[in-house]
């Protein structure tokens, strides 16, 4: 197939480029879209090619006892109309318990000589309806013959889909797909040691390429290697090492990129083209203004282009040979042709915008992020009343009675901030604190509080609706008593305030 270059003559800026590389979602939502959007294609093909294949099986074995029936030394025409003999030919000169069987079967489908013989009520049926007689041999013939063309026609037509299903999923091969063929050695080694071994094996073949290879010795490598695009399916972010080192090659280096891609082409795969783009987010997370971020999107762009031209030549695997033409090809045509400057100068205006768009997409994403960081649960402490102050009760430094003691020692387990902040008697000041101090340690707090005797804590509670309603139930109940004065306390209660 001859493929049309001419394309980077002309490179322009997709106004759906955003869509290629996702960059409209954050990383959570494009793996589970990436990993739903596998799924689904992934069993939908499955599924199909299973049926197609359960179908092609039951019409080879129906065919099978349909040509015996028609052959020079089956059935006498005469008797086609009879359908006991018909019956009675197929169980001599097949298995009639044979039945289809698959997962997609119904365990209680019929077996195929039953299939064939009502086959024949139906071609007897069809005569009635075309006016025929349904008991001449000659007319049940005949109609079994344009059957038979039918079924074959239906054949051709599901094995061509079925070869395409086959192509689709040999393109998006992934880590489950890699075997070793007639190799079977080691019969004990785990399926992951045994993948890793085979693709190790065919990279060692491909680390020997360097700038001094010629074109014939890249050749006899790509005849002989078996190779497949790296594909971690539903791990949509696992880069493979390869794909890594390429990301760290100095973006203006466009030979050694260019060394690499022929020495690595495995790693030319949409899979790690959207892996790479998503280790530029990491970047950019990391630190603003990362340089690394710029540098990865550029080595992800340069596989998602040379990628895109060898998806038009159509092969549903990674053909060495095939792929070193359009490596070959891009660069010349695009990075090093001093007479196409526009397209070079449109590949990088590519980058940009997609350097441009993650950094912006980074800004939203820390933004979200320190908004919900800034949700952060405290404890503040609230008295019932407003019209009275906190009452702080401090214990006696000085005292020997036991109890004093006590009080002492449990004050003294408080931070120092806290225990600064207590004696001040001031609730502001004591809230500040806790304003800092982790949720856990701040309900400690609160116990060492109790045991020391400093500060009253009536209850501790999740929110400020419910601080408010108690609140009210508080006002309410010392009020309520006519003539009476509402009587000082100096009970707290504490609340978990969300800021």
């Amino acid at each position: 197939m001859v493929v049309d270059y001419s394309k980077w003559d002309k490179i322009e800026l997709s106004d759906d480029s955003d869509v290629e590389v996702h960059p409209n979602v954050d990383k959570r939502s494009f793996i589970k879209w990436k990993q739903q959007s596998i799924h689904e294609e992934r069993e939908k093909r499955n599924a199909d090619i299973k049926n197609l294949e359960v179908q092609l099986t039951m019409y080879t074995h129906l065919n099978k006892r349909v040509d015996k029936l028609l052959s020079s030394d089956g059935l006498p025409v005469a008797k086609f109309a009879d359908l006991g003999e018909v019956t009675k030919y197929l169980n001599a000169n097949f298995d009639k318990t044979e039945k289809c069987t698959g997962d997609n079967v119904d365990p209680n489908i019929g077996t195929y000589n039953e299939m064939v013989e009502d086959l024949f009520e139906q071609l007897k049926r069809d005569a009635v309806s075309d006016k025929e007689d349904p008991n001449d041999g000659e007319v049940i013939k005949q109609h079994l013959l344009k059957h038979r063309e039918k079924i074959e026609s239906v054949s051709k037509e599901a094995h061509v889909k079925l070869d395409q299903l086959y192509k689709e999923k040999n393109a998006h091969i992934s880590s489950d797909d890699i075997h070793t063929g007639f190799d079977s050695g080691f019969i004990n080694i785990k399926k992951e040691e045994e993948e890793s071994r085979v693709v190790n094996k065919a990279l060692e073949k491909l680390e020997v390429v360097n700038e001094d290879t010629t074109t014939a010795e890249l050749t006899t490598i790509a005849e002989n290697t078996p190779m497949s695009f790296i594909d971690f399916g539903d791990d949509v972010t696992r880069l493979a090492a390869e794909t890594e080192k390429f990301g760290l090659i100095p973006f203006k280096d466009y030979r050694e990129s260019q060394r690499y891609l022929l020495g690595h082409m495995q790693i030319l795969s949409e899979q790690q083209k959207d892996a790479l783009m998503m280790k530029a987010f990491e970047f950019e997370m990391e630190k603003d203004g990362s340089p690394m971020t710029y540098q990865v999107i550029h080595q992800s762009e340069l596989l998602g282009y040379v990628r895109e031209v060898y998806d038009l030549k159509k092969i549903p695997f990674l053909n060495l040979k095939q792929m070193e033409e359009v490596i070959n090809v891009f660069f010349s045509k695009v990075i090093f042709n001093p007479n196409n400057v526009r397209g070079r100068e449109s590949f990088l205006e590519s980058v940009r915008a997609k350097y441009e768009h993650v950094k912006q997409r980074v800004k939203v994403l820390q933004k979200e992020s320190s908004q919900e960081g800034e949700g952060v649960e405290t404890i503040q402490l609230k008295s019932l009343d407003d019209s009275t102050e906190l009452e702080v009760t401090l214990p006696d430094f000085t005292s020997k009675d036991p109890v004093e003691v006590g009080r002492c020692e449990a004050f003294n387990k408080l931070p120092k901030d806290m225990q600064e902040a207590v004696k001040t008697k001031d609730l502001d000041t004591v809230n500040k604190v806790f304003e800092s101090i982790p949720i856990k340690e701040a309900e400690d707090i609160l116990e060492l509080f109790d045991e020391a005797g400093v500060i009253g804590v009536k209850a501790l509670l999740e929110n400020e609706e419910d601080f408010n309603q108690i609140k009210q139930q508080y006002q309410g109940d010392v009020k309520e008593p006519e003539g009476l004065e509402a009587e000082e306390t100096g009970d707290v209660v504490t609340t978990d305030v969300v800021d």
